[in-house]
């Protein structure tokens, strides 16, 4: 596996939804790998921040607007 393969891969892996032999390929290059380790962590630290984070809100005056332009795409 190279530094291209566990790009590609990464997000199933972090999430759980790689298999049981790709994953052992991924620690396997993470390991030897101190770039995409780094790459490895900083996207842990991401996810865990936003997972932690107040979710987003749209400004009131926004939030207005989208529900008269739905209102009048109805009628």
């Amino acid at each position: 596996m190279n530094c291209d393969d566990l790009l590609r891969l990464l997000a199933d892996y972090s999430e759980g939804a790689a298999d049981e032999c790709l994953c052992r390929e991924v620690e396997r290059h993470l390991r030897d790998c101190a770039p995409c380790e780094t790459l490895r962590e900083d996207l842990e630290r991401v996810s865990r921040l936003c997972r932690e984070g107040a979710p987003p809100r749209l400004p009131e005056h926004v939030r207005a607007r989208i529900v008269a332009l739905l209102r009048a795409a109805s009628d």
